[in-house]
């Protein structure tokens, strides 16, 4: 798919789901939106615009651009008057300032779950890295990132710390989405991303906090190590691509 161009998107409206019904309606598009674009259904550069959205959800713009500038606070859209919102593009340095943010909030977040996650829910997690293990040996690039991501957001919810799970699931979608848009698998470092993950439950089980936080930080490091320099050879690429469309207009 190319930069752009959009997939078609959920064509449920505004029927709220159990998690949305006391929310107000520029909160629903706001959170619908987020996932659209964490998903892959609008990618970088796409405009989204505020009276597609509105048809969608059945009412006026005001509520939609209430939720753009929600969306625009999470740093995934850049709000323009009249013209809509456009999805952010990615860029090393965006991917650094996300891993790096993530990397601190993922590691305190790690360290309270160790602390107070109640036993009953171990069973999950021993499920959990099961099926990473499954999705590495079935080569499944998509699932491992899911899975990587859903352990930090249950283990931070289950701890009951509200202001870490929020502050991790904010982060966390962020370097989710920029995963998303990134065609292209580490072997080497799949294996050593499981380990951690059994190490980061061991520690969580064993009510072991200091390593609990400083798995967490490898994990995100580890990431970073080979994402960072990805985001730069693909930006590299497309500039190239663009100068030789430039040069092939020029001549026509």
């Amino acid at each position: 798919m190319s930069d752009g161009e959009a997939k078609k998107p959920d064509e449920s409206g505004a029927a709220a789901t159990s998690s949305e019904r006391e929310l107000p309606l520029d909160a629903v598009i706001a959170r619908r939106l987020t996932q659209d674009i964490v998903g892959g259904v609008y990618p970088p550069g796409h405009w989204i615009r505020e009276q597609e959205v509105a048809s969608r959800y059945g009412t006026s713009r005001t509520p939609v651009r209430n939720a753009f500038r929600q969306v625009e606070r999470e740093g995934f859209i850049l709000v323009r008057p009249w013209r809509g919102a456009k999805v952010l593009e990615l860029s090393a340095d965006d991917t650094r300032y996300v891993l790096d943010m993530l990397e601190a909030v993922y590691g305190v977040a790690m360290r309270i779950a160790a602390e107070t996650v109640p036993q009953s829910y171990f069973p999950e997690l021993d499920r959990m890295q099961e099926a990473a293990l499954d999705a590495v040996a079935r080569n499944s690039l998509p699932d491992r990132i899911n899975l990587a991501f859903q352990l930090g957001r249950r283990l931070s919810r289950w701890s009951n710390s509200h202001l870490a799970h929020d502050m991790l699931n904010r982060a966390g979608s962020l370097a989710l989405w920029q995963h998303r848009f990134l065609d292209f698998d580490v072997p080497a470092a799949a294996q050593r991303q499981v380990e951690l993950h059994q190490t980061l439950i061991d520690a969580v089980k064993t009510r072991n906090g200091s390593l609990a936080e400083a798995t967490a930080r490898e994990i995100v490091s580890l990431t970073r190590s080979f994402l960072v320099p990805r985001v730069q050879l693909q930006k590299q690429a497309d500039d190239s691509v663009m100068r030789k469309v430039g040069k092939r207009g020029s001549t026509q």
